[in-house]
């Protein structure tokens, strides 16, 4: 069997929610003695008692145990369920314009999540529990800063409420769990000008992009409002708070697009297929990102790769975000199983990543959880000494409502990596558009030689 590619902070942490399967200590020993029955007693006690000490290990680690770090997926229809799955909670974002299906979408993945046996919550849009009550943006005139200073605290309350009860249902109901937020923390900062949100952050210090952006999230879905591409079907029926004629949805849809740029698991879903089929694709989005595979259920979204001849002035790209991206591969008792971590931040605050990719009836199946800087750092005494460490730029943006990530790689690396350049995008094969302003050399998606573990694979 051909190699499986493995694609690839600070955080408050008594905010952290706890939903993400982390790694704590007792169980990152319970599975270094699992996996490793020739490991000392004192050499896994030296994870614990300290981080910076070096961990030698006899064999690899067994990164399938599925009860300690990687969640079992469904395989077959949605009512075959496995009983003796990891468990988890999945916090998903659905973002977007003015009628663009999110509230479609999110009753389309309450009922699936439901019927497969997940504990489903859905946190209201606070914009608009507080916009229901008689408030209105252009009434506020120098005081509107104030009022998105007080929207973001009042969703980041309710939300960190919800996310509590989450905890409960997750740990001592033994629960798959699923959140579904209507719009999330970056929406205020949507409609705010640079210099008030920059106000904001130094009134707020614990407030920044990588923590209430990427951190407190594990996937954004963004659903292109229906006056970008569907007009004909622009409606604000649905909800008596809101206003606004095409040409600002159009706009606040593109404000809201920039301020998600840069979350590693964003999706963009626009209006080039029906409006049946376009609600199909979230839902597909959401199970694709967790882990639940299905036969038969796949509407042609998929992710593509391509080779970049160089990298043009920052001036001919649209608004984009950078971030410094490390990925280390981790060893492992088989070959059909591939584990890694990664840290990925901006400014020296990061978030960080364990992701395990295997087989599953004749299909490549991804787990990830997010993890924090203790158990990244007890995860990096385990990193395959078979492989180099890969250094990123990773520039995220935009562009004709698609979403696209372009990976810089950087020394020191694998020499077959320098001066490599690689742009990836989800898309529909019949949607597939590229940046002109990118010189596209070859796509590299089957390409086993551009796959990331191949890549960073150290010659004997």
């Amino acid at each position: 069997m051909s190699s499986i590619e493995a694609n690839a902070s600070k955080s408050a942490s008594d905010e952290r929610l706890e939903s993400r399967s982390p790694i704590n200590v007792i169980q990152l020993n319970k599975l270094l003695k699992l996996s490793n029955p020739n490991l000392k007693k004192s050499q896994s006690q030296s994870i614990i008692n300290d981080a910076n000490d070096d961990l030698e290990i006899d064999e690899p680690i067994d990164h399938s145990i599925s009860a300690l770090l990687t969640q079992q997926t469904l395989s077959a229809a949605p009512a075959q369920t496995d009983a003796s799955s990891n468990k988890r909670i999945h916090r998903v974002v659905l973002t977007g314009g003015p009628c663009a299906g999110k509230t479609t979408s999110i009753n389309k993945i309450k009922i699936f999540f439901e019927n497969i046996g997940w504990k489903v919550f859905c946190v209201p849009e606070t914009a608009t529990i507080l916009l229901s009550s008689g408030i209105y943006f252009y009434e506020l005139d120098k005081h509107t800063i104030d009022f998105q200073e007080n929207l973001l605290k009042s969703l980041l309350q309710i939300e960190d409420s919800i996310n509590q009860a989450a905890k409960h249902y997750y740990k001592e109901k033994d629960q798959n769990v699923i959140i579904i937020y209507d719009r999330g923390a970056m929406d205020p900062v949507a409609y705010l000008d640079e210099e008030d949100w920059e106000i904001l952050k130094q009134r707020n210090p614990t407030w920044n992009e990588v923590d209430l952006r990427d951190n407190r999230y594990d996937q954004i879905i963004h659903l292109i409002t229906a006056a970008k591409g569907a007009e004909q079907f622009y409606t604000l029926d649905n909800n008596i708070s809101r206003t606004e004629g095409l040409d600002l949805a159009r706009q606040l849809d593109a404000k809201i697009a920039k301020a998600w740029i840069g979350h590693p698991y964003k999706y963009v879903i626009d209006n080039c297929t029906d409006f049946e089929i376009k609600i199909a694709r979230v839902l597909q989005a959401v199970c694709d990102r967790i882990g639940l595979q299905f036969k038969g259920f796949d509407v042609g979204n998929r992710k593509r790769k391509f080779l970049v001849k160089a990298v043009p002035e920052v001036t001919e790209f649209p608004p984009f975000q950078d971030f410094n991206v490390v990925h280390n591969y981790l060893v492992s008792n088989s070959p059909k199983v591939q584990a890694r971590i990664r840290k990925r931040g901006q400014s020296n605050v990061w978030s960080y990543t364990y992701t395990v990719r295997f087989i599953r009836n004749d299909q490549v199946v991804e787990t990830y959880r997010q993890i924090d800087k203790r158990e990244y750092a007890m995860l990096y005494k385990t990193i395959d000494g078979n492989h180099f460490t890969i250094y990123k730029l990773r520039r995220c943006f935009e562009w004709k409502h698609r979403y696209y990530q372009l990976d810089m790689y950087e020394e020191p690396c694998n020499p077959s990596c320098r001066g490599l350049i690689i742009l990836t995008t989800r898309c529909m094969d019949e949607d597939l558009l590229l940046p002109d302003f990118l010189e596209i050399e070859k796509e590299i998606t089957q390409d086993p030689n551009y796959s990331m573990f191949n890549l960073s694979k150290r010659k004997k």
